[in-house]
């Protein structure tokens, strides 16, 4: 008699949950590229109780001009104070429910639980990327309405001229983006682009290529910052030129705060009998509870009509509100044609 292999034969979601959230940190751009460092305490929020989270920290001190000592004893120094302020974080709550006939044809010839894993944990990088890229959509929409966009520089044309070089992504560009967050620049590690000025900046051979001892590509960089190309990053059409608007990030290492929760069940597999005209068919569901907040920028929650908010609602200016100086947000944007 044939014995037929299931999804629920290959798979101990005792094992292959921790294998597959490793796998996830091992291929994911936003940890190797160091735009989220591991933190101990987002961690703890992430597995505790609640969704939204209060993050106090303290100002940093005035700058005021340091006294002149004299030797009058009646003439006392008045003390300065330091004050604190919070950032405020939710945790997302996220599923997703994979079919083994999909997962079958992908198993053949392979470890299947390595196999099965590196998909899931590859699905979940590609789900961060988009819902982080969401999430800075919201914050540079609130940074223009509410700061003076002073976290981005834009050199996309205004008028319907056609775009020239001047208006496309160049090392001058990212440059005075970089200089937005003044004398702290040096702490960017990494820009996120789309795959269109990545193109332009590939054509003029600015593009490295970093390989590891045994000559296999680790990443890729620019002007010593780690690339990483996505085309959810936003490209729009503006209204007044009718030309497309190309937005980059820049991130300083750490600029993203990641939490990993405990959902009760993180993996379960689903047998339905009588699906598939009563051929059966078997569902992998994948959970995870997390925290993917940028530093320094509140989650205000105004606008979000479920447990969590949709990439739509994260991309709303009315949800984010800046609340550390410039400087300390270790955020930037550039705006090209190109």
């Amino acid at each position: 008699m044939a014995v037929t292999t299931r999804l629920s034969d290959l798979i101990v979601p005792e094992v292959f949950e921790p294998y597959s959230l490793q796998r996830s940190v091992e291929t994911s751009a936003l940890y190797q590229s160091g735009i989220v460092v591991p933190d101990e305490q987002i961690d703890a929020l992430a597995k505790g109780e609640g969704k939204i989270y209060e993050l106090p920290f303290y100002n940093d001190l005035g700058d005021d001009e340091a006294n002149i000592g004299s030797d009058d004893p009646d003439a006392n120094a008045t003390a300065k104070k330091i004050s604190a302020s919070k950032d405020q974080c939710i945790k997302h709550v996220r599923n997703q429910v994979f079919s083994s006939g999909d997962l079958a044809s992908a198993i053949i010839g392979s470890d299947p639980m390595k196999v099965i894993a590196d998909r899931v944990g590859d699905y979940w990088n590609r789900q961060d990327q988009r819902l982080l890229i969401a999430s800075l959509k919201g914050v540079f929409a609130d940074n223009v309405a509410n700061d003076s966009g002073d976290m981005r520089y834009s050199v996309a044309v205004t008028t319907s001229t056609t775009p020239t070089d001047s208006n496309c992504i160049s090392g001058d560009v990212v440059v005075m983006g970089k200089q937005t967050m003044g004398d702290q620049s040096k702490e960017l590690v990494a820009i996120a682009m789309h795959s269109v000025p990545y193109s332009r900046l590939q054509k003029q051979n600015l593009i490295s290529v970093v390989r590891n001892s045994e000559g296999k590509i680790m990443f890729e960089e620019y002007l010593g910052m780690v690339v990483i190309v996505d085309d959810g990053c936003p490209a729009v059409v503006n209204a007044t030129s009718t030309k497309i608007e190309y937005t980059s990030y820049l991130f300083g290492r750490g600029a993203v705060a990641r939490g990993n929760g405990s959902p009760k069940n993180p993996l379960e597999i689903e047998r339905k009998a009588t699906a598939g005209n009563g051929e059966g068919i078997e569902n992998l569901v994948t959970r995870r509870h997390f925290i993917l907040h940028p530093r320094g920028i509140m989650f205000k929650n105004a606008s979000c009509a479920g447990v969590s908010p949709t990439n739509t609602e994260l991309a709303l200016a009315a949800n984010w509100d800046r609340v550390y100086n410039r400087k300390m947000v270790r955020i930037a944007a550039i705006i090209t044609n190109g």
